[in-house]
């Protein structure tokens, strides 16, 4: 259906989608609460810190299943949109989860190698000490990355 469809008849025809609640509620207990809990219970060995994590697989899941979600209740929404739109929608949701996906890995292994998350990038005792020092400008690139854009896309 194409077209504006009056408010008082949407209420009275939308029906609540219990199964796409459950599926993005379970997807969010078990992605987002249950990836620390896999990356404490799992050996470190089994990730080296230069291949992804347990959490990193937890993300990657979040950003293939998110999607479909999406689409499912877009697609349920007495409303439509041009199909351009929703799909743009979508890249740009699943680009800036990847991004923070990113972000939060290289945060993960450069707290194992002693980066203090409380202090800013130019404040960390190991980043201080990068030669040359414009790999500091890369490092605040990243976190301009995963804080800012990355979150404001996602």
């Amino acid at each position: 259906r194409h077209g504006a469809v009056k408010s008082e008849d949407t209420f009275k025809t939308s029906p609540f989608h219990f199964d796409l609640w459950f599926y993005f509620t379970l997807q969010n207990w078990v992605l987002d609460f249950g990836r620390p809990i896999a990356m404490i219970i799992l050996p470190l060995e089994w990730f080296p810190l230069n291949k992804p994590s347990a959490g990193d697989y937890f993300h990657m899941a979040y950003n293939v299943i998110t999607p479909f979600l999406l689409l499912k209740l877009i697609e349920r929404s007495p409303k439509t949109l041009p199909r351009s739109m929703v799909y743009v929608s979508i890249i740009v949701f699943v680009m800036g989860a990847s991004i923070h996906l990113v972000g939060d890995s290289v945060n993960h292994r450069l707290i194992f190698s002693g980066y203090q998350h409380h202090l800013s990038v130019r404040e960390n005792p190991i980043i201080k000490n990068l030669k040359p020092e414009t790999l500091i400008d890369s490092f605040e690139l990243l976190y301009y990355y995963d804080e800012y854009l990355g979150h404001s896309m996602w």
